[in-house]
C-alpha cells in the first residue's frame, strides 16, 4: 500500500513513513496533483478535504476522508479501515522527513550527527539513504512518546470497533 497525503496531514505522513509505508507528501501540492499521484496502483489518497475526497471517489481513486483531530485518532482510523499496522519495525521504517529508506550505520559513522550523551547511551543508529536529507536516527528517550502515541491509536482503533458493532 502506498499513500498520497494532502497538505493538511503532514504529521500523519511522518507517522506512516515511520511505520514503513511509502508515503508521498508535498504540502504545496494542489488537488489536481494529488489526484494524479493517487492514480498509481495500490495508492490511497488521504485527505481532510471532503471535496477532494469526493472528486477522487468519482474518478475511482481509493480515498479515505480523515476525520480524527489527533494523530492517535487518525492512526486508529487507518488501522481500522485499511489495516495499517501500528508497530514500528526499524528494518522497514522510512525517513519521516523525506520518505527514503533508512540503513543501519555504526556508532562511529553516527559520531558527527548524534549528541555525545546519545552515543554513550545507545548502540544502534540509522541514516536516511537520501543524500539530500541524510538525517540520522536512533531509538532514544523520545521513543517513550512514540510508543505512547501508538498505544493510544490502538486503543482508539479498538474502542471505535466496539462502537461500530453496537
Amino acid at each position: 500500500m502506498r499513500f498520497v497525503v494532502d497538505g493538511m496531514l503532514g504529521g500523519l505522513a511522518r507517522w506512516l513513513r515511520m511505520l514503513g509505508y511509502v508515503t508521498e507528501y508535498d504540502p504545496k501540492a494542489d488537488d489536481n496533483s494529488l489526484i494524479q499521484s493517487s492514480q498509481v496502483p495500490d495508492s490511497v489518497l488521504l485527505t481532510r478535504d471532503e471535496e477532494l475526497h469526493n472528486r477522487a471517489l468519482g474518478k475511482n481513486i481509493h480515498s479515505v476522508l480523515i476525520i480524527g483531530g489527533t494523530e492517535e485518532a487518525r492512526l486508529g482510523q487507518l488501522a481500522r479501515t485499511l489495516g495499517v499496522t501500528l508497530d514500528i519495525d526499524m528494518s522497514a521504517t522510512r525517513c519521516p522527513v523525506c520518505g527514503a529508506e533508512l540503513h543501519e550505520i555504526t556508532k562511529k559513522e553516527a559520531t558527527s550527527d548524534v549528541p555525545a550523551k546519545s552515543l554513550e547511551l545507545y548502540d544502534r543508529f540509522w541514516r536516511c539513504s537520501n543524500a539530500g536529507c541524510g538525517k540520522t536516527y536512533w531509538v532514544g528517550s523520545h521513543w517513550k512518546q512514540i510508543r505512547h502515541t501508538l498505544e493510544e491509536a490502538r486503543k482508539m482503533m479498538s474502542s471505535e470497533e466496539k462502537d461500530t458493532k453496537c
